[in-house]
């Protein structure tokens, strides 16, 4: 089971960081840091403020709002499965299935993030 927390916490990395690439290697264009945040879903979030700051994109209410609910999400699971990974012996099989399932939506709301990034960089 702990195998499978580290995988989210990785998996969780990748996902975001994949999300928010494109954006971050135009921030990098302009000279542009995005500070670390606690999680990486906190990360990611700067990353759109930071390109939306910078003028590389344009987003309505309505994006902000789901993109930023997106990552915030990200965030809070990555904070449950530290919280968990630091209390191992007290890990339920249950619990970390129900981790799974929250990673794997994450995952395709990422993917429909960068979807619509992607669209406003092109």
């Amino acid at each position: 089971m702990i195998d499978r927390l580290n995988a989210i916490i990785t998996g969780l990395r990748n996902a975001v960081t994949l999300t928010v690439e494109r954006l971050t290697e135009r921030l990098r264009e302009l000279n542009i840091e995005v500070p670390n945040e606690e999680t990486i879903g906190d990360w990611g979030w700067s990353v759109i403020s930071k390109a939306m700051e910078a003028g590389i994109i344009s987003l309505s209410d309505a994006d902000i709002d789901a993109m930023y609910y997106v990552f915030r999400r990200c965030a809070i699971l990555e904070e449950m499965v530290r919280e968990t990974l630091a209390r191992p012996g007290e890990v339920d099989e249950n619990f970390v299935n129900n981790l799974m399932d929250d990673f794997r939506e994450n995952v395709e709301a990422l993917a429909r993030v960068r979807e619509r990034i992607n669209q406003l960089l092109s």
